[in-house]
């Protein structure tokens, strides 16, 4: 029907007609279809306000505070290591100094910024870390301490402090470098979150 036609209608029926054109654009009340791409993280069990990040190709994931926003930057050393480097900033708006009115939402780390590297790495023929260690890593390297990080088969921090885990087919070091933004704290207290894949 023509404009110039529609508009010669009576009110009623035009109005009829309007009300009909506007319920058939609304949005149907079926519930929401579900994503067809898996979702980032979806299968980790992540405490309440954290998010999940998992990578397929490396095969981990973990979670980290809800608040951070990150830049990923990723480099294949060679075909047997992948280093992804995560430039982590907290988002949240920071807080007043101490004794000034503290707006809701602010977080004293708000705005911080540091970055840690996760380092990816065949595990080959190496029976247990230190066969991999000794291996592949400078002389001056050396275990340290046995520690608990997710579903690793064995995991140790390493003489420099960085942490490193054997899994079932790779070899995963964890470098957390100091900045504003306390990594250490953040990371450290969510090892136990990480799952690497089997």
């Amino acid at each position: 029907m023509s404009l110039k036609r529609a508009l010669k209608l009576p009110p009623q029926i035009l109005g009829l007609l309007v009300l009909v054109a506007l319920v058939a654009c609304q949005p149907a009340s079926s519930p929401r279809p579900v994503p067809s791409v898996q979702q980032i993280g979806r299968d980790l069990n992540c405490a309440s306000g954290d998010h999940g990040y998992e990578d397929f190709q490396a095969g981990w994931g973990f979670c980290y505070p809800g608040s951070w926003k990150y830049n990923i930057r990723s480099q294949a050393e060679s075909s047997k290591e992948l280093d992804l480097t995560f430039d982590v900033t907290d988002a949240l708006p920071p807080c007043p100094s101490p004794g000034l009115p503290q707006p809701p939402g602010c977080s004293p780390t708000g705005g911080l910024y540091s970055f840690m590297i996760i380092s990816t790495y065949e595990r080959g023929g190496s029976s247990d870390l230190a066969t991999w260690v000794t291996a592949n890593l400078p002389k001056t390297e050396t275990l340290g301490d046995t520690i608990s990080w997710g579903n690793a088969v064995q995991a140790a921090k390493l003489s420099d402090g960085k942490r490193i885990a054997l899994t079932p087919h790779h070899v995963v070091i964890l470098d957390l470098h100091t900045g504003l933004l306390d990594l250490e704290s953040d990371m450290g207290s969510r090892l136990n979150t990480w799952k690497f894949s089997y």
